[in-house]
């Protein structure tokens, strides 16, 4: 049974929105992640006294937490963006008045999220409140 055209073209594109809506919620899950992190960690911050030992552990434990966060997904972004222009080339190998080659555009807002993601998890890390550096 042969497939249409119009039918193939419809799945595709309904994949490569399904891959595009991954990623966004990739990001907002870093987002929440996130957010929870700086938010206990502050919390803790303003609970533990000054010279508590345990504000070391913590100070580890809250920089592994966000830098494990910002890693994974990371992996998905790209892994969802490696998808998506594997899609694009069957989508233009199926219609050739589809051009496979992309623009630096189509792919800088993921990678402007991942380095945002990792900017940030680095950042909080070299200034964590917990740590005594």
């Amino acid at each position: 049974m042969a497939i249409s055209d119009d039918k193939q073209y419809e799945e595709i594109r309904t994949h490569l929105r399904y891959l595009n809506d991954k990623m966004i919620e990739a990001f907002n899950l870093f987002i929440k992640l996130a957010t929870a992190i700086v938010g206990g960690t502050f919390f803790l911050h303003w609970k533990l006294a000054a010279n508590d030992p345990q504000r070391t552990t913590f100070a580890r434990g809250t920089d592994a937490l966000l830098l494990l966060a910002a890693v994974g997904m990371t992996i998905i972004i790209l892994n969802n963006l490696r998808a998506w222009y594997s899609y694009r080339g069957t989508l233009s190998h199926l219609f050739p008045e589809i051009s496979h080659k992309t623009r630096f555009w189509s792919w800088l807002t993921e990678v402007l999220m991942c380095v945002m993601m990792l900017g940030v998890a680095w950042g909080f890390c070299a200034h964590n409140p917990l740590s005594t550096r």
